[in-house]
Formats: structure tokens, sequence, C-alpha cells
């Protein structure tokens, strides 16, 4: 089975090369081991027209406001992250960290994962993780103002890119940025579905996070990483609820601690637009997360497909 996907830009003229990046990304793609983790691109087509014109045809007003330009891929059809549950979803996701990391050093930044964008096949009777959805990623050749342009799903955003100074492009987007959005993704999953299965309204948290603006989330977000007792179901596994507990503490720490580099600076009237950033080992980044041992652990469990 296919499953075929629109998408759409905004604004059109300055974007009007982006959707070729999900054909960039396929061509680095056909070397290993990236091969398996990305879907296959069966068929691609690209409108010859902006939206604009079939805004124009009736009489809207305005009608090049908000144009966009189209585009349809085929692929093969994925499974969705949500379906899967423990040492299954732990490897999937990984397996997705890991494809997100090759692309990012070979310059193709995904900068908007969410769990629509993270799915997976069988091959081989393993299960094998995509990162999907790159079409509209940046590349670090882009010219202009895209490797600060705010892309993102709110709720899986980093902390960082929430507030406005965020959301207007004043702080540069980051491995560690699109990581902690990995991280955001594992917390979302493991307290809003159990066996695979979305829990009832009422029954499951962080459903404002989907309808609150960014800076409201980040704040929620904040009051999250304080207080995840107040989140954490009963019921997960001990393996999976040791990693999820790392994860939050790995946030709140690293959070704390550039805040408090972020103080420093102020006073030291230091501060300019992106410079409270440390130098970045993307490497080092990820580490942060693999020395747990509770990610061992689930390494170990999982008897993982690679």
């Amino acid at each position: 089975m296919h499953s075929i996907r629109e998408k759409e830009k905004d604004p059109e003229v300055r974007r009007e090369a982006q959707g070729s990046h999900g054909q960039e990304c396929h061509g680095i793609a056909e070397q290993p081991p990236l091969a398996r983790w990305l879907p296959e691109l069966l068929w691609h087509y690209t409108f010859t027209g902006p939206t604009s014109g079939f805004r124009e045809a009736p009489g809207m007003p305005e009608p090049t406001k908000g144009s966009r330009m189209l585009y349809i891929f085929v692929s093969r059809k994925l499974k969705p992250i949500t379906e899967l549950h423990g040492e299954e979803l732990f490897d999937v996701w990984r397996q997705c960290i890991s494809c997100h990391l090759t692309l990012w050093k070979e310059g193709v930044y995904h900068r908007d994962v969410s769990p629509t964008n993270m799915m997976w096949y069988w091959k081989d009777g393993k299960r094998i993780g995509v990162s999907n959805d790159y079409d509209f990623s940046s590349l670090a050749d882009d010219l202009g103002p895209r490797g600060n342009e705010r892309t993102g799903t709110v709720p899986f955003m980093a902390i960082d890119l929430l507030p406005e100074k965020g959301q207007s492009g004043e702080v540069k987007h980051m491995y560690r940025h699109d990581l902690e959005s990995f991280v955001w993704v594992f917390i979302w999953v493991c307290l809003r579905y159990r066996e695979g299965v979305l829990l009832p309204t009422g029954l499951r948290p962080l459903d404002k996070w989907a309808t609150l603006d960014a800076v409201a989330c980040g704040m929620d977000k904040h009051y999250f990483l304080t207080y995840p007792q107040n989140y954490y179901p009963l019921d997960i596994d001990d393996d999976m609820g040791d990693f999820l507990f790392d994860c939050i503490d790995v946030l709140r720490h690293h959070g704390n601690r550039r805040a408090v580099r972020r103080i420093k600076l102020l006073k030291r009237r230091a501060m300019k637009q992106s410079n409270d950033e440390e130098p970045e080992d993307i490497d080092d980044s990820l580490d942060i997360f693999t020395i747990m041992p509770s990610w061992a652990n689930l390494i170990k469990l999982g008897n993982p497909s690679q």
C-alpha cells in the first residue's frame, strides 16, 4: 500500500526550492546505513502553479497572501510509532534518532520532530525506524534567513525555542533542540498511550499542549519538568519509567545550567543574539542520554534491530 502526502509552503517566493530537500535527503540516503531509515520515495510531483491561481479565479481578496506551492510525495505505507510500547517503542525511537543524527551531520536539518514524523516498518522480522517528512527541512548551505526561521510543532519543540525570541528566529536552531524534541515525543507517547492505544480524554495528560500558544506551552513544560511526579503513569513498565525519569532529569538539569549561563552573561552585559550558546558538540549532546544506565538497560532488553 502507498500513502500520498500533499505538502505546502509559505511564503511561496522565499521557499521556491525547498520542496526539493526531501529528494536531496533520499540522495544522501542511498549510502548505508541510511537507506533503511528513510521512507522509500516511489514518486513525486511538483505542481507548476502556486495556489494563488486558485484564489484568483473566484475573485478572492489578496489572492497571493499566504500562497503555497503544492507537492505530492508517494512512499510505501509506514506504521506510526504511537502503535508501539515498551522496549519496542524505545528501539524504533532510537533508530529514528540515529537517522536524524546522520543526516544532520550531512547538513540536512529536520527541525520539526514530532510523532507523525517517526514511523516504522517490518524487514526480515525486525522493526526498522524511519525518520520521515524531510521535504521541508533546511540545508546547511541555505542562503537567507531559513537557518533561524522558526519551524516545529509546539508540543514537541525545545523549551528554548518557545519564548518570543525563539519564535521570532533570534535563537539559533541547533542539533540539541531537535534532540530535545525527540525526548518530548518519547514523553508524549509514554504518558498518553497504553499498549499502542491513545488514552481517552480526561485520562491522558498534556492535552492542552496541543492548543496552547508557544510561550504558554513553554511555561507549562517548565512546570512539567519541576513536578514530573504529577504526570507519572503508575502502570508504566519499570525500565521504561526509569528511562523516562532520567530523560526528564537531563532536560531539567541542562535547562537550568543554560539559564544560569544566561544570567551571568546578562550581568556582564555581554548577551547578544544567539551568543548565549556554548559551542555545540553534536555527539556530546547525544552522549548525555546514551551513557545513562537506563538507556543501556533498554538496549539490552530490547534485542535491538541493529
